[in-house]
């Protein structure tokens, strides 16, 4: 069982992966804003880094904070499904657009 458990990536090996694909997904979507690449493969992109932030979140049910892990999974799934984003995307993705919709509705009284 000690040597099944060794093939598992660590949390921390788990936690930058995870932040290495939001802070894709946070690239992709800032770049496709400046037309670096077609909208017709931005939607298809996204869904693939996303099923890999699911998958990501597999091994950590495992891992020594699988509580952690289980709320991650369960937060990317909800993502996935409503926003095709992850969670430390969404932190990114959420103000912004926050930040625009005020800044377009306090426009409007000028």
């Amino acid at each position: 069982m000690n040597g099944r458990m060794r093939l598992l990536p660590s949390s921390r090996v788990l936690v930058a992966i995870a932040v290495f694909l939001s802070l894709l997904l946070i690239a992709l979507m800032e770049a496709s804003g400046f037309g670096a690449f077609s909208p017709l493969w931005n939607r298809p992109i996204i869904r693939v880094i996303c099923a890999a932030n699911l998958l990501v979140a597999l091994p950590g049910l495992v891992a020594t904070k699988h509580v952690a892990w289980i709320n991650y999974l369960l937060l990317s799934v909800t993502t996935y499904v409503v926003a095709s984003t992850t969670p430390i995307a969404a932190l990114w993705v959420i103000p912004k657009t926050m930040f625009f919709a005020v800044i377009y509705a306090f426009s409007r009284l000028w």
